[in-house]
């Protein structure tokens, strides 16, 4: 089964796009496998509509993983099997041993200096940032059955 993203990011994109659902745990948690555009990278993304993030189980390739890519977003479902999804920009990189890299803070910034996140998505996106930190420090925000996930095998050319 495909899902219907419709994804939006101030900076950069707003396009939508359809995608296989490689792991469904309800319309609430699901994952898509996507290529990143360096064509390096691959992306098992697990998408969490109701804790307002995402988290990226990132490999090579080869299928080696790297680390995980946590997104801040805002999201909804606006029909069967299609959702909004909305970038807050704020991102976090949780690596294998437990280190975590906080990135994008100044794309966060600009967009609030230039108007174009609202207040209650400045908010949501530093509560739930915030609480992302939180279950990173606590070792509870990679839950086990993605840790336990294994890239799909690629089929012909990835692309988003």
């Amino acid at each position: 089964m495909n899902v219907v993203i419709k994804k939006i990011k101030f900076t950069t994109i707003n396009k939508t796009y359809s995608e296989l659902v490689r792991d469904w745990r309800g319309r609430h948690c699901f994952a898509t496998q996507y290529a990143n555009p360096d064509g390096k990278r691959i992306f098992l993304t697990y998408y969490f509509v109701k804790n307002g993030y995402t988290i990226s189980k990132v490999f090579k390739r080869s299928g080696e993983f790297l680390y995980y890519y946590c997104d801040v977003m805002e999201m909804h479902q606006t029909g069967r099997l299609r959702y909004v999804m909305v970038d807050l920009l704020l991102d976090l990189i949780v690596y294998p041993d437990g280190r975590y890299h906080l990135i994008d803070v100044d794309e966060f910034a600009d967009s609030v200096e230039k108007g174009h996140l609202k207040k209650r998505q400045q908010v949501h996106a530093l509560r739930t940032l915030d609480r992302m930190l939180r279950l990173t420090t606590e070792k509870k925000l990679i839950p086990s059955f993605i840790q336990e996930a294994k890239m799909y095998p690629l089929i012909g050319k990835m692309k988003r």
